[in-house]
């Protein structure tokens, strides 16, 4: 699948590990989640913080064919660093309503006024003029992904976990660098073409790479004001109305979201939006 060019800084993602853990074949992946006894279906809060955030994918999670089981491992092994993931920004969140609603009061004092510019250097805002228009765009930025779509996302850029790049490079949701050391080379390229799918040092540096682009890209602005109203107005299905301004992440545009919406019904994912932060 080929994507519009998205370029990433790895130094703006740290990832704090809840647990590092891999391991060497899907077997043992299997084996592990087994005596968990969690079922992606029925998982709640409190079972996705047990469960570890794994740096890679098994190596050979390819020769995994069994498609129950494929699915099952992939939900386990993603919906940690999803949530995670989201947590992490729900903080920079909390920090920014925070600092707005002392805005509002009284002047800010120097380790406030530094973390509302660190956070708008994050989200990639102009902080030259602080005022209540700066919090409302850092707020429309900065909110989570709904978490069937960064499934459903995952599914289709890396085929379950299963591409080429989800195996070399931890990469999951196929962004694309022109720097070709830090990314691995589309067999079928193009010839005219010089992109390369940027790879990750772990899953959720890849995780926490597509939610930032999401959340800052112009290309998503759109997505972010319909998530923004969302969350005022009783919407019959929000996550439709917010899949269908995904079109901009992939070449071929609306035959995207129908594919991404075709797989999040199929798959019934919008069942882990009911996870609560």
């Amino acid at each position: 699948m080929k994507h519009k060019l998205f370029i990433f800084f790895l130094g703006l993602f740290i990832c704090p590990l809840v647990y590092a853990q891999g391991f060497d074949s899907w077997k043992d992946l299997h084996i592990y989640f087994k005596k968990s006894n969690f079922l992606p279906e029925t998982i709640t809060v409190e079972e996705l913080n047990r469960l570890p955030i794994l740096q890679q994918l098994p190596a050979d999670f390819n020769e995994l064919v069994d498609v129950t089981t494929k699915k099952k491992l992939f939900y386990l092994v993603i919906l940690p660093i999803i949530y995670e993931s989201n947590s992490l920004i729900l903080e920079d969140r909390k920090m920014i309503i925070n600092i707005e609603k002392k805005f509002k009061r009284t002047e800010l004092n120097i380790n406030e006024k530094n973390e509302l510019i660190r956070l708008s250097k994050k989200y990639k805002l102009d902080y030259s003029k602080v005022n209540l228009t700066l919090f409302k765009k850092l707020k429309q930025r900065i909110n989570i992904i709904p978490t069937s779509l960064a499934v459903g996302q995952a599914i289709i850029e890396s085929g379950w976990g299963q591409s080429r790049f989800a195996l070399e490079g931890n990469a999951l949701y196929g962004q694309w660098t022109t720097n070709e050391q830090r990314g691995i080379i589309p067999e079928e390229r193009d010839e005219d073409k010089n992109h390369a799918v940027l790879k990750f040092e772990s899953l959720q540096q890849s995780v926490q790479a597509y939610m930032h682009n999401i959340n800052t890209h112009p290309a998503y602005y759109s997505f972010r004001v319909v998530r923004r109203i969302a969350e005022r107005v009783q919407y019959t299905d929000p996550i439709s109305a917010k899949v269908k301004f995904l079109a901009a992440y992939a070449e071929i545009g609306d035959a995207y979201v129908e594919k991404l919406e075709l797989i999040i019904e199929s798959n019934k994912l919008r069942e882990f939006d009911r996870l609560e932060y």
